[in-house]
């Protein structure tokens, strides 16, 4: 989260957009911003389809809050996990936990809260 957020040019300077990545543990292979949570992740999508990229080894990095359609979106790009800077919302994590996708928020520095399907988490 760190890389990613070091990414952020545009919301460094403007604090007004939103981002969305596909990462290993080791690297970002892709992120996009826009003015809309949703955007980013559609345009990711986008990235994914037209590319035929295979995401089942990734996950998703995410600037905003977790809501149940960013989850619904998330199980669509058929990505296992999501790894966001901000909360979760209660039907979010109840639709996380039904569609086995492990949610994490509130990532700052060393610490992080793992909502949902802990054990993929190291």
């Amino acid at each position: 989260m760190t890389v990613f957020d070091e990414r952020a040019d545009v919301f460094s300077h403007t604090g007004g957009v939103h981002q969305a990545g596909l990462a290993t543990n080791h690297q970002i292979e892709a992120s996009f911003i826009d003015i809309g949570r949703h955007n980013a992740l559609d345009k990711l999508f986008g990235f994914i389809l037209l590319n035929k990229f295979p995401v089942k080894d990734y996950c998703i990095l995410f600037s905003g809050r977790i809501s149940s359609e960013v989850i619904l979106k998330v199980s669509k790009i058929g990505s296992g996990i999501l790894l966001a800077k901000s909360a979760p919302t209660d039907l979010a994590l109840k639709l996380a936990n039904d569609l086995q996708i492990t949610a994490v928020g509130f990532i700052r520095n060393t610490s992080l809260n793992v909502y949902t399907h802990e054990g993929r988490i190291e």
